[in-house]
């Protein structure tokens, strides 16, 4: 039998769940999906609608880098706005704008058109991070909160799954701009819950334990260097996202199994978001950067795969991209509110910065780099970018430690016995 913890009354443990917390982190799933909603939406759909509005992969590229441009340009802003307002008030703001944004884009019928709907959307990101980080913070025990952000994090790729599943199950049938009307339709129903409160916690009641102990925070410049490495792990990561359908479409595939290629990569990425959540926390001496750094590593193969250019090695790559090169999130997001649980929205603010502006990048550069070379040469980018990445990560980690007056040689990755 396991024994507990010495100096810990198993009476004492926390519960598995906090009461409350699991509306609270539904409601958060959703609307952090709703906010990137309309981007992947684009991304997946980007053969249907550069068909119909006559657009080329720079244009869809720069579409794509609408929404996380205007997101990072004011997410940090927008933190501090939801750590004065509350979670529940931020969610329903961001939930009406998605419904606003993804309405624009069913209607679209210009190019500027587009672009306004998914600068809408990058309002509705911007608000979605912070105000899902903080109703996190203030409802999940710190026992859970690695699962409850592998969760909430795993509405990335389920908006990804779900623009995958849009391809054959809605475009393919009956036109793209219905999968738009019916992520508007979504996005209201979840504006409406969080303004009737659905059963949640009384607005941001903060649990005793995120601010009955001082947090250890996270040093401005480790966090400046954790923050460039998201955002160029985001970069990689929202290429693929945007990318894949169209660089499936041009090696053979049809879209149809292309986007069943895409919906059941993400998929994958979205049960392993969670999977590594639950592993954190049963593993909480672990870094959380090294195991990033590792996973990038392996993401950087999989895009790799995918510059061979069979429909095999697409399929495979994809699926490795996804599960390894795009489950970071969870942990990140995971790291730095863990050590700023008080000031969740604020600090998320500032790391959202970093990878909404990496998310915008991404999709700009490589469909550049495309227009200009070819989709083989944007994945060899793409790869290249993640390792950078993996190892920012790593510098990051070192800093943290370092701080704290924290070994830093190589044996201190397998076992981190403080918060880095």
């Amino acid at each position: 039998m396991r024994r507990p913890p010495a100096g810990r009354d198993p009476a004492e443990r926390p519960p598995f769940w906090r009461p409350g917390a699991v509306p609270a982190l539904l409601q958060a799933v959703l609307v952090t999906t709703t906010g990137v909603l309309p981007a992947f939406l684009v991304g997946a759909l980007t053969v249907q609608i550069r068909d119909d509005l006559s657009l080329g992969p720079a244009q869809m590229g720069i579409a794509a880098a609408t929404l996380f441009t205007v997101s990072g340009l004011l997410a940090r802003r927008l933190g501090r706005f939801v750590q004065t307002v509350g979670a529940g008030t931020g969610i329903a703001i961001s939930a009406a704008l998605a419904t606003v944004a993804l309405g624009v884009l069913a209607v679209a019928g210009s190019y500027l058109v587009l672009l306004a709907g998914l600068a809408v959307g990058g309002l509705a990101n911007a608000l979605a991070q912070p105000a899902a980080n903080l109703r996190i913070s203030r409802a999940v025990t710190s026992a859970r909160l690695g699962l409850a952000f592998g969760i909430k994090q795993s509405s990335i790729p389920a908006a990804t799954m779900l623009s995958g599943l849009a391809v054959p199950v809605i475009a393919v049938s009956i036109g793209w701009r219905w999968a738009f009307a019916m992520g508007a339709c979504l996005a209201a129903a979840i504006a409406t819950w969080s303004l009737v409160g659905a059963g949640l916690r009384p607005a941001d009641d903060a649990p005793e334990e995120a601010t009955a102990r001082p947090d250890h925070g996270t040093p401005p410049r480790a966090l400046l260097v954790v923050t460039i490495a998201g955002a160029l792990a985001a970069a990689a990561a929202t290429s693929l996202g945007v990318f894949l359908i169209d660089s499936a479409v041009r090696i053979g595939m049809t879209p149809s199994t292309a986007g069943l290629v895409f919906a059941v990569a993400a998929g994958s990425g979205l049960v392993l978001r969670i999977v590594w959540g639950a592993v954190i926390d049963r593993h909480p001496g672990r870094s959380p950067y090294v195991f990033m750094a590792n996973l990038l590593t392996g993401g950087a193969v999989g895009f790799l795969l995918l510059t061979v250019g069979t429909e095999v090695t697409v399929a495979l790559g994809a699926w490795l991209a996804f599960a390894s090169g795009w489950t970071w999130t969870g942990l990140l997001h995971f790291a730095v509110v863990r050590d700023n649980r008080a000031r969740a929205a604020l600090a998320t603010g500032t790391l959202q910065t970093g990878v909404s502006l990496g998310s915008a990048a991404g999709p700009l550069l490589f469909g550049l780099v495309v227009e200009v070379t070819s989709y083989r040469t944007g994945w060899f980018v793409a790869a290249g970018t993640a390792l950078a990445a993996a190892t920012l990560f790593r510098v990051g980690r070192h800093m943290i430690r370092s701080s704290r007056g924290l070994p830093t040689g190589r044996g201190s990755i397998i076992r981190d016995k403080e918060r880095t």
